[in-house]
């Protein structure tokens, strides 16, 4: 697959900033991945399948996803962190929308022998692994990664939840619409009860004043005190939902679904499931909170209305 030097991003941990026109394939530098190789005779699917134990005891302690190809007779393994990747390219204002494919650098540069100068830092080839090194380490002549002309490969690295965040872009934006709608309909409602309220109001005035009926007339007190319940009632609903629709989200995480009623019900997908209980402090500050519970990355909440 040969590439247009002005798609290409190159990510490593120091990058500061970074710009894309439209979709850009993306090269991961070797600080975001582990990689290891070995000649077996076994399938590609095997390969996969005794991934994680290539790498026990090398990588630290977390989550990592794997990746194997086959390159001649050896398997190339490598392990990542798909949450790190993502976060990164959102401090340096890059969406995962606007990625197209993903490749280690040891994957992309295999078949480049000379060194690649990116940003202070130089990518080498040393005895068939990439490695990245400070620019004062190289003496060799380099050349910068915009002037090579890439054959990469088809099958590409995937990152989970990469591409249901491109989708829920979309989704979020739809969401949005509907919340409005929602919020919009619900103030009509409490714009008409109010009017409703106020005729209430002067048509009990207005028989008081025909009948001389007493002013601590029980029947309509009890009339007015259900009303006026009711009425705040729906208006701390809308406080609560207000707040729930303030909740401080990154800008991949979004409000899957919301219902209310006698209670309030919603689902939140998260950057990472250490997030609710950032989430929790900050609900329970004016909601009450009756579940919370966290599966994968989707929060789960009930509150009390």
């Amino acid at each position: 697959m040969a590439l247009k030097s002005t798609e290409i991003l190159f990510l490593d941990k120091d990058t500061a900033s970074a710009s894309l026109q439209g979709k850009g394939v993306l090269i991961l530098s070797p600080a975001f991945y582990w990689f290891t190789k070995e000649r077996m005779q076994i399938s590609l699917s095997q390969a996969k399948k005794i991934a994680p134990s290539m790498f026990e005891g090398i990588t630290p302690p977390g989550e990592y996803s794997y990746y194997v190809e086959k390159i001649g007779e050896e398997y190339w393994f490598f392990a990542y962190n798909d949450q790190e990747i993502l976060d990164k390219l959102s401090t340096i204002g890059i969406k995962p929308s606007q990625i197209s494919k993903v490749y280690p650098a040891q994957l992309a540069l295999k078949d480049i022998h000379i060194p690649i100068k990116v940003g202070n830092k130089v990518l080498l080839n040393d005895n068939g692994t990439t490695i990245l090194l400070p620019k004062s380490l190289v003496e060799a002549e380099t050349k910068r990664l915009q002037e090579l002309k890439l054959n990469l490969p088809k099958r590409s690295l995937p990152l989970k939840a990469y591409s249901s965040f491109a989708i829920s872009e979309d989704l979020i934006y739809k969401f949005a619409i509907l919340v409005f709608i929602a919020i919009l309909a619900y103030a009509v409602e409490i714009f008409i009860y109010k009017k409703d309220l106020a005729k209430v109001t002067a048509t009990q005035e207005a028989l008081m004043q025909k009948y001389h009926l007493p002013p601590t007339s029980i029947q309509i007190k009890n009339i007015l005190a259900s009303l006026e319940k009711i009425q705040k009632k729906q208006l701390k609903l809308r406080e609560q939902l207000e707040y729930i629709l303030r909740m401080p989200l990154s800008p991949t995480e979004f409000i899957e679904s919301l219902q209310y009623g006698k209670k309030i019900i919603f689902t939140v997908m998260l950057n990472n499931p250490k997030r609710a209980e950032f989430f929790k402090k900050y609900l329970l500050k004016k909601l009450r909170v009756t579940k919370i519970s966290v599966k994968n990355r989707t929060m789960y909440v009930e509150c009390r209305v």
